[in-house]
């Protein structure tokens, strides 16, 4: 979010074993146009093949982003903003599986002052999101990709009526290009191409909003949104016969490109306010209405992690919610220490599943598949936190659920989503042991997900298969982690435009063995046995030097 340097030139950055990154601002030509280019990589992973452990030698892990942004101002009244990210995430084995997943998106914005009191924002999106999956069975390598393109273009305005309100409202309209399932089997004569059918699609929006002070101490925050979802061609589309467990296909109908063949419409209305109760304390409490034309669902089953984005449409509802939250805030020692206490409740329906024992590789009726029922989700959130002096930081806790019951998984009993983690906690402490040495501390810890693991196996024609245990019935490990780092700022030198400092740091300092997958399968030397195979970061502690600097 920040803006380049129309002034002068400059540049920050670090260069350290883990990661190095770097940061470059400055004028172009004037003062009325300038950039700011940013990128950075880590590559631990080129150490892997020094280590001993052979599991660790074959191991990927990486992540990589830019940022590009450049601003110009026509005039006073007119500025334009061009802006674009890329990252990806990589991580895996080689000759077992490999992922990666990652975002591309370029932004270009018109800022016009139309009076004193009002502007608007114009701006046009283009946004990738891309994953892939390879994993090896039976002696092959599934490889699964799958993308999601949008192309919006919007329209935003702010008016500041008065001292006491602030109007926002404008409309959208985005294009979604979806390629759920691009699937083959590596080394294979014959690509199968994409499995699960394309989908296309339109969305819109229409809101407003208003910020409005009552008085001194209390302000209210309400709007309402309109929604409109639109499934466009070409689009291949299954009728399934609904009843569990057969869901077979009844008809297929098949949509010509640029057709609007199916719509759906919602409102969504927000209310928010703020009470300030004295100079320390304030209270806070919303409601907000929510309509979700993506819908995700999720592999639970140990092994390879698997999502698979659905939009609405014949065969799959909006996910709606309806979200309540109430905080209370409340500073202490002369408003240097912050602490807040906040709770929410969440009632979510037609959300989605997958089926139980469901075939989710090469399955070109994946909707079929899909189960849709309600959720519930409430936690509280505590937090303390302090800025200024020689010891600072942050401590935080969060206890959540999120429940789902769906009539047709798990025999209609509610079990945990995939992302139920009750409890998280997050310590963060800086010490100044003086003006230039700064000794920090971050530990986190969370539950471990739920998982739905094997709990025995069967026979059939010599072909083995595996019994599953109830609907996210087990955990992974809890996950926890402790980092450290010493930093060393170089001495102030009068009229010296370089910066810079050292940082010493030890990334999980007690040598954790955090599982990212648990993967079962069949034992080499007995193939009526099950094998767990617990999958982790091949280095458990990390040592990293990095030097970080500034003109």
């Amino acid at each position: 979010m920040k803006e380049g340097n129309n002034k002068k030139f400059t540049a920050t950055g670090g260069v350290g074993l883990i990661s190095s990154r770097l940061t470059l601002e400055g004028p172009i030509g004037n003062d009325k146009t300038s950039f700011l280019l940013a990128g950075r990589r880590t590559y631990a992973d080129l150490f892997f093949p020094l280590m001993t452990d052979s599991s660790a030698k074959k191991s990927k892990l990486y992540f990589y982003d830019f940022n590009l942004k450049v601003n110009h101002q026509i005039n006073e009244r007119n500025r334009l903003y061009l802006s674009a990210y890329t990252g990806r995430d990589r991580f895996g084995q080689k000759g077992n599986s490999d992922a990666g997943f990652g975002n591309l998106t370029g932004t270009l914005r018109w800022n016009h002052l139309i009076t004193n009191n009002l502007f608007s924002n114009l701006s046009a999106i283009v946004a990738k999101y891309d994953y892939s999956l390879k994993m090896k069975q039976g002696g092959s390598d599934y490889v699964w990709n799958s993308n999601m393109m949008d192309y919006t273009l919007k329209l935003d305005f702010n008016w500041f009526l008065n001292p006491q309100n602030e109007i926002k409202f404008g409309l959208l309209s985005t294009f979604h290009d979806f390629d759920p399932c691009d699937a083959y089997i590596q080394g294979e004569n014959s690509r199968l191409g994409s499995i699960v059918p394309k989908n296309y699609a339109l969305e819109h929006g229409l809101y407003i909003s208003n910020e409005q002070k009552i008085n001194e101490k209390l302000t209210l925050k309400y709007g309402l949104r309109y929604t409109v979802f639109q499934n466009i061609g070409s689009a291949t589309i299954y009728s399934f016969a609904k009843g569990y467990p057969n869901y077979a296909v009844t008809d297929t109908t098949y949509y010509s490109r640029g057709k609007i063949f199916h719509t759906y419409y919602g409102f969504e209305p927000r209310l928010g306010l703020n009470y300030t109760l004295n100079d320390k304390a304030s209270l806070k409490a919303s409601f907000a209405r929510t309509i979700q034309n993506m819908q995700l669902a999720s592999n639970s089953s140990g092994g390879m992690p698997l999502d698979v984005w659905f939009p609405s449409g014949p065969n799959i509802k909006p996910q709606k919610a309806n979200q309540y939250a109430i905080g209370y805030f409340r500073n202490f020692a002369n408003n240097t220490i912050e602490t807040s206490v906040e709770t929410y409740y969440k009632q979510m329906e037609d959300i989605i599943d997958f089926k139980d024992n469901a075939q989710l590789l090469m399955n070109p009726r994946l909707e079929g598949d899909i189960r849709s029922g309600s959720a519930k989700a409430y936690g509280i959130e505590f937090l303390v936190r302090k800025d200024n002096g020689r010891l600072n930081g942050w401590i935080s806790y969060t206890y959540s659920r999120i429940l789902r019951k769906i009539p047709e998984i798990n025999d209609g009993v509610a079990y945990p989503a995939t992302y139920d983690k009750p409890h998280n906690i997050n310590v963060i402490l800086n010490y100044e042991l003086s003006k230039r040495v700064i000794f920090s501390t971050n530990w986190v810890y969370a539950i471990g997900a739920p998982v739905t693991f094997p709990v025995g196996s069967y026979k059939i024609d010599n072909t083995y298969g595996k019994y599953y245990s109830t609907r996210n019935g087990y955990r992974m490990r809890d996950y926890h982690r402790l980092d450290l780092s010493l930093a060393i700022k170089g001495k102030d030198h009068p009229g010296r435009k370089w910066q810079g400092e050292w940082v010493f740091s030890m990334y999980n300092a007690y040598a954790r063995h955090n599982d990212w997958m648990i993967n079962f399968v069949q034992d080499s030397k007995d193939n009526s046995k099950i094998v767990a195979e617990r999958w982790y970061l091949p280095f458990v502690c990390f040592p990293g030097i990095t030097y970080n600097f500034k003109f």
